[in-house]
């Protein structure tokens, strides 16, 4: 498969040289599966200048023309039905290509629009004369010009015929049995003859790709960054999961993350497959990487399990109990609660080191943000067992933040936020001095920081962290474990939350833990349900809570947090 940079640069050079999208993505599929094919591209492209004359540029055309025709012959002589449909689709991305420069590329807008420049007042009335001088194909040798005959010496006027003439051979050319061939092999190999010509292009063209990558077992961190490439984000989704595809991103836009490959969804391995791991590194996390996980609708925050300091010998066990983990119950009822399919579940094998720093930031804008931190890895920041330090970004600036090499990071977030195009949920760690990003998805909920929050004094009342916005009045009930019997309506009262205790999130109406960040398990899920949110109180102050029998009013814009005599 091309690597990741010149397809990079494959890619680059088509957006700006042909303008209709689908034709572009035809040509990227068959760039993935063979370079030569992009390189010739590419040297054909570099022909196609400004000054390229009018005959050149018919020898060009013609020349990819015998392209198209001698795949197209190979095609039918093949008697093995995959390499005669390879051939077939050969054929048809060359005949697209043609396609492309000759009605879709600059090349050809840029014709039209010097002819308009250099003859702007009667450059239509040329147009349509040569037009008709050349109708199509087959009538060119008989139409006439009334009353005079139609005489061209300017070559930028004949580099506009050569289009026209190809045109038409383009459309003769398809409908004289090569259009009828390729759709049966294509209707043969995805065993549909229901779908329309576009719509069964794409899906074989799709399909062929995943078979191939599917062979392959195991996916490395560059093949599937080529993949995220294609402008087909969904179905590559489908394919290696939300966190690969996010960590797929993160290294195609050069920013740093760890060794990653993953298992795609449907796919078996056994520990033969897994000694492409031996001696690389010693411990590595295996994390989930479920279908419908990490998208711009839906976080699944914990809702599947992730494993980490895990030795060569276990990874094949803990991948299993990775891809287990979509039949356990809190996942059941969030699919319930939220309208969701069944996933399926892809899984991330990474390189795992303790790390000096790790943390979460989520973006609110191009320069806004909160960026939270702990010692060591992140996994007691997301589960909520402590109280991270919190940075707030606004206009860009943070008057003290954690820096690694002398910046600060929350500038680095905002800057990797304009690389990969939208505000973002990352996972980040400082490893060896280094700032490593563990995990990238679109932010599904925004924290919206009170300006009241960090100018409060103890007499204004008990705060904690504004983690989710809304304002609450209820009964407050405290909560030891997620075993405890469900009540609903009342304001849940806990030292912190996981995943098991999204059944009494989804019935409360309001939420306060002693332990926690903005950017929590306990916080993502509020945000999600849409009730307020108070998170990093403190245990003394549940204690408090939990020993009145007021009513609680729960400020999740402010952080505040008092009791309210009962009247």
């Amino acid at each position: 498969m091309i690597r990741l940079n010149e397809f990079k640069k494959y890619k680059s050079v088509l957006e700006n040289i042909i303008t209709n999208k689908a034709f572009r993505s035809r040509m990227m599929f068959e760039g993935i599966e063979d370079e030569r094919f992009a390189i010739e591209l590419l040297s054909y492209i570099s022909s196609l200048d400004k000054e390229i004359t009018s005959s050149d540029l018919d020898s060009i055309l013609e020349d990819i023309r015998k392209k198209t025709i001698e795949y197209y012959e190979k095609s039918k002589e093949e008697e093995v039905f995959d390499k005669k449909l390879s051939y077939a689709l050969r054929s048809f991305a060359y005949f697209y290509f043609l396609e492309s420069i000759d009605e879709h590329s600059i090349l050809s807008d840029g014709i039209i629009e010097e002819i308009k420049n250099k003859y702007p007042n009667d450059y239509l009335d040329i147009i349509s004369k040569i037009d008709k001088a050349y109708l199509s194909i087959d009538t060119k040798e008989i139409a006439q010009l009334t009353g005079e005959a139609l005489s061209i010496t300017d070559d930028l006027l004949k580099k506009y015929i050569v289009l026209k003439q190809w045109q038409d051979k383009q459309h003769h050319f398809f409908d004289n049995g090569y259009g009828e061939y390729l759709e049966k092999q294509q209707q043969k190999y995805c065993e549909n003859n229901t779908m329309d010509s576009f719509s069964l292009e794409q899906f074989t063209l799709r399909k062929r790709l995943f078979d191939s990558l599917s062979n392959k077992g195991i996916l490395d961190l560059e093949t599937c960054s080529v993949i995220s490439e294609l402008y087909i984000k969904k179905f590559v989704v489908e394919f290696i999961g939300g966190k690969m595809y996010g960590l797929s991103v993160l290294n195609s836009k050069e920013i740093k993350v760890p060794f990653s490959m993953v298992v795609p969804t449907g796919i078996d391995i056994s520990n033969e497959d897994l000694k492409i791991f031996d001696e690389k590194y010693d411990y590595y996390s295996v994390r989930s990487s479920a279908d419908i996980e990490d998208g711009e609708k839906n976080s699944f925050a914990g809702m599947f399990d992730s494993y980490l300091n895990v030795p060569t010998n276990e990874i094949l066990t803990n991948i299993n109990k990775v891809k287990d983990s979509i039949n356990n119950e809190r996942l059941k009822e969030y699919i319930q609660v939220n309208g969701l399919e069944q996933p399926h579940m892809a899984v991330v094998i990474q390189s795992f080191k303790e790390p000096e720093y790790a943390g979460v930031w989520i973006g609110n804008s191009d320069d806004s943000g909160v960026l939270e931190w702990v010692k060591g890895n992140g996994e007691k920041l997301v589960s909520g067992s402590s109280t991270p330090h919190s940075e707030i970004w606004n206009g860009g600036q943070c008057e003290k933040s954690l820096t690694v090499n002398d910046e600060p990071i929350g500038k680095k977030m905002l800057e990797y936020q304009q690389k990969v195009g939208s505000n973002a949920d990352f996972e980040w760690m400082i490893l060896d001095g280094e700032l490593i990003m563990l995990q990238f998805r679109p932010v599904t909920k925004k924290v919206i920081v009170s300006n009241e929050y960090g100018n409060q004094t103890e007499e204004d009342g008990l705060f904690g962290i504004p983690a989710a916005p809304g304002l609450v009045i209820g009964e407050g009930r405290y909560l030891d474990s997620p075993k405890d019997e469900i009540v609903n309506n009342k304001i849940l009262l806990a030292m912190m939350t996981d995943p098991d205790w999204l059944p009494h999130l989804m019935n409360s109406k309001g939420a306060v833990t002693a332990y926690g960040g903005f950017l929590c398990h306990t916080a993502i899920v509020c945000r999600e349900l849409g009730i307020p949110c108070v998170t990093g109180i403190g245990e003394d102050v549940i204690e408090k809570l939990i020993n009145q029998s007021e009513n609680l009013e729960v400020n999740g814009n402010s952080g505040k947090v008092k009791a309210l005599r009962i009247k």
